[in-house]
């Protein structure tokens, strides 16, 4: 459970109960509005990860996301050259009418990538940036996450930085993490960023009878939940469906405890489905019907 009252390890505005740094970009919005304006709260969103589709132009990547009816893209910088190009995805959000709501960096961050996630937020509205956590061994790239990225959330808070819960594996069946930033309360509480929530990395046992339980005192440090099933052989990011963890159950809590962030499908597709563009829309408007029927359509008791 996060503890907001305890002393913090960096900036007290994390744990403060009257202030919570993380929520300095809707505080200042609201200011910003008259006191006669109706609030409205926010809805959640379902966005489409790019990441999905490797070796898919980015043009035909907007069409297909577009005829499966997510509200937006989670766009991965690294994994298409063309979303590196502002002004051509700019005018493919434009063309298709879907919103850029989130930024994905690889797991070999640097300054160059981090600073050019930054400027395609401003020039695109995204408001969200995920990073993939490095590999154990990859202490470039964590030192530069640990030593740089609270100067970076400072400097433009109304991003929301996020890193990924790792896959929740060990090298060489050692007792040793194969990725960085293994632990989701340290995300938030050492290193002051939001969760990436992947719950296709966490493993059915801890998904069911720890997060689950423990899921409301999360839900506020949620920036975007990646959402997939896994197989009873421990293939993670497959389409959802009967198979090991209850997303059903996990959706409904998401719906009751109000969360209003992001959730983005992250699915592997086989490289005999890629080769059939028809077969990847049905791919994507089964996941797309996944999320209607179990999450935004679903009435609570």
């Amino acid at each position: 459970m996060i503890n907001k009252k305890e002393k913090p390890m960096e900036d007290w505005q994390l744990w403060s109960i009257k202030k919570d740094f993380f929520f300095d970009m809707e505080d200042e919005k609201s200011t910003e509005k008259s006191d006669t304006e109706p609030t409205t709260s926010k809805k959640p969103e379902c966005l489409f990860s790019t990441d999905s589709l490797s070796g898919y132009g980015l043009d035909l990547v907007f069409e297909l996301v577009k005829e499966a009816w997510f509200d937006g893209i989670d766009l991965a910088i690294w994994k298409n050259f063309d979303s590196r190009k502002v002004d051509y995805v700019k005018k493919l959000s434009d063309n298709y009418q879907l919103p850029i709501k989130v930024i994905q960096t690889s797991d070999n961050l640097n300054d160059k990538e981090i600073n050019r996630a930054i400027d395609l937020c401003y020039a695109l509205g995204a408001d969200t940036i995920t990073i993939n956590a490095p590999n154990f061994f990859n202490f470039k790239t964590f030192s530069f996450i640990t030593d740089n990225i609270l100067r970076r959330r400072k400097e433009n808070k109304s991003i929301h930085f996020s890193i990924i819960n790792p896959e929740d594996s060990s090298i060489f069946a050692l007792p040793i993490p194969k990725y960085r930033f293994s632990n989701m309360v340290e995300i938030v509480k050492k290193y002051l960023c939001y969760i990436w929530l992947d719950i296709s990395n966490l493993d059915s046992d801890s998904f069911e009878s720890d997060f689950l339980r423990k899921m409301k005192d999360f839900l506020p440090y949620l920036a975007v939940v990646y959402f997939s099933d896994k197989s009873r052989v421990w293939e993670g990011h497959i389409l959802p469906g009967d198979w090991v963890l209850k997303l059903s159950t996990f959706l409904k809590k998401l719906k009751e405890y109000g969360y209003n962030r992001y959730v983005s499908t992250k699915i592997k597709i086989s490289k005999t489905d890629l080769a059939d563009s028809d077969k990847v829309k049905l791919i994507l408007k089964k996941a797309r019907n996944y999320l209607q029927e179990h999450y935004e359509e679903v009435e609570l008791d």
